[in-house]
C-alpha cells in the first residue's frame, strides 16, 4: 500500500527575545533554537520524509532581524531536502511588503527562499501537488497579526476543496485554534470544532498555534481513519509554563484506499526538559532550609543541569525569616531557575487580629488593612493591602522593614 511521510514542525518562533533568561543564556537558548530547524531537515532527509509540513509562527513576529532571516532562508539548501511547506501564522502573517515572505525585499538583500520551499500567500484554501504523488497539500495563511475569527473548517471556506481524485489524498496546512483545548496563554484564532475538522475532505490536518500537541482521532470519519488532526506544540520549550517533551511529529499516511490509514511518531527536538513544581516551606527556620527543600524536590523531579524549573514557594516561613531568593548554588543547579514567591506568607495570625479586640496600634493597624483586604475584590488591589499588611506587621513586630512581598502584587 503506498504511503506518503511528512515531517511536521511549527511555532519555533525564530528570532525571539529570550528576554527571561539571562544574557549568557539567551544565546545559547537561540543557537539550540535554530540547530532545532536544522535537525528537522535532517531528520527529514534522514528518514525519507516527501516533505516538510510547517503550519506557521516560523518567525517570531514580522519584522525579525537580519540575521535570523538569512538563517531560515538558508536553513533549507541541504541537498536531499524535500519540499517544504509554510504557512504563516499570526506572529509571521504573509504581506508583499513583509520582510520575511516578499521576494523584492529578500532579492534586495541578496537572498531567496529555495525553489522547494512554497509558502502559501491567501488566507483562502489554495492547494500545491507533492511531486511525484497523488497528494495535494493544501494551505491557508495569515495576512495579518490581528486575532481572526474566520473558521477556516467550516463549509463555507472549503468551498474551493473539492474530494481526491482516487487514489490520491488531501492534506491540509494551518494556523489555528482548536475548540475546547485552547491553553489559558494562548489567544483563540482561527477557531474550529471537532465536528468541523470531521467533516472535512482533508485526510490529515497539520495545525500550528499551540505549544502543546493536542491530537484528533477519528476512527469512525469517511475521509480517513487515525489521527485525522494534529498539532506538533512549539519545537522548543518557549517559556518556563510550556513543560513536557517538545519537539516535530512524523507523519505517516497509508492511501489507496477508501479510508486512508493516519499514524503520528514524536520526533524530539528539545533536550531540555522544563519542571514546574510546589514546594511547601512551612515552618523553614532559614534561607538556607527553604533552599535545602527546593533542592529536595528538584532531586525528586530528576531535573538536570540541562533543564528549566518554575519552583513555586507555598505555606508559611517562621517569623522575622527573609527568603529574597535562592542561593548560587541552587541557581547553577538548573539551566535556568525561577522561583516564584507569591505563595509565601510569613507566620502572622491574621485569625486572631480579625477576632481579638484591637486595643492596641497593631490591631488596630491590623483590623483596617484585614477589612480592607476582606472588601476588596480585584486581584492586584488585595495583592497590594496584603503586602502593606504584612510591611506594617513586621515593623511592629520586628522593628524593621525589608523587601519581601513585592511578589505578591506581580
Amino acid at each position: 500500500m503506498p504511503s506518503a511521510r511528512f515531517l511536521q514542525v511549527s511555532d519555533l518562533h525564530l528570532g525571539s527575545s529570550w528576554g527571561w533568561l539571562p544574557p549568557p543564556r539567551r544565546d545559547e537558548r537561540r543557537r539550540e533554537q535554530r540547530r532545532a530547524l536544522e535537525e528537522c531537515v535532517a531528520q527529514a532527509i534522514e528518514r525519507g520524509m516527501h516533505a516538510i509540513l510547517i503550519p506557521g509562527d516560523l518567525f517570531d513576529r514580522e519584522d525579525v532581524d537580519a540575521d535570523t532571516l538569512a538563517f531560515a532562508v538558508h536553513a533549507f539548501d541541504d541537498p536531499g531536502c524535500p519540499p517544504v511547506f509554510i504557512a504563516p501564522g499570526n506572529h509571521d502573517p504573509w504581506s508583499d511588503t513583509g520582510p520575511c515572505w516578499s521576494p523584492r525585499l529578500l532579492a534586495a538583500r541578496g537572498w531567496t527562499w529555495p525553489d522547494h520551499v512554497h509558502v502559501f500567500t491567501s488566507a483562502g484554501w489554495t492547494a500545491r501537488p507533492l511531486p511525484e504523488m497523488p497528494v495535494s497539500i493544501w494551505g491557508r495563511c495569515f495576512t495579518s497579526g490581528v486575532p481572526s475569527l474566520e473558521r477556516p473548517l467550516e463549509p463555507r471556506a472549503l468551498a474551493a476543496v473539492g474530494p481526491p481524485d482516487p487514489p490520491g489524498l488531501h492534506v491540509a496546512l494551518f494556523h489555528g485554534s482548536r475548540e475546547g483545548c485552547c491553553p489559558p496563554s494562548q489567544n483563540v484564532t482561527a477557531p474550529f470544532s471537532d465536528d468541523e475538522a470531521r467533516l472535512s475532505p482533508f485526510a490529515y490536518m497539520a495545525v500550528g498555534h499551540y505549544h502543546t500537541a493536542p491530537r484528533f482521532e477519528d476512527e469512525g470519519g469517511t475521509a480517513a481513519a487515525g489521527v485525522r488532526l494534529a498539532y506538533a506544540g512549539s519545537a522548543l520549550a518557549l517559556d518556563t509554563t510550556e513543560v513536557g517533551p517538545h519537539g516535530a511529529l512524523e507523519v505517516r499516511i497509508e492511501y489507496g484506499t477508501d479510508r486512508p490509514r493516519v499514524e503520528v511518531e514524536f520526533v524530539e527536538l528539545d533536550r531540555r526538559r522544563v519542571h514546574d513544581v510546589v514546594v511547601d516551606v512551612t515552618g523553614a527556620a532559614s534561607a538556607d532550609q527553604v533552599d535545602r527543600r527546593v533542592q529536595q524536590k528538584l532531586d525528586e523531579v530528576q531535573a538536570s543541569d540541562r533543564d528549566l524549573a518554575t519552583v513555586r514557594l507555598t505555606g508559611r516561613l517562621v517569623r522575622g525569616v527573609r527568603y529574597g531568593g535562592p542561593a548560587q548554588e541552587l541557581r547553577d543547579r538548573v539551566f535556568h531557575l525561577r522561583v516564584d514567591l507569591r505563595g509565601v506568607r510569613p507566620d502572622y495570625d491574621l485569625d486572631a487580629y480579625r477576632r481579638g479586640s484591637p486595643g492596641t496600634t497593631e490591631a488596630r493597624f491590623a483590623r483596617a488593612l484585614l477589612d480592607g483586604l476582606d472588601a476588596e475584590r480585584d486581584p492586584e488591589q488585595r495583592a497590594i493591602i496584603e503586602s502593606a499588611l504584612y510591611y506594617g506587621l513586621d515593623a511592629f513586630r520586628l522593628r524593621e522593614v525589608q523587601p519581601a512581598y513585592e511578589e505578591l502584587g506581580e
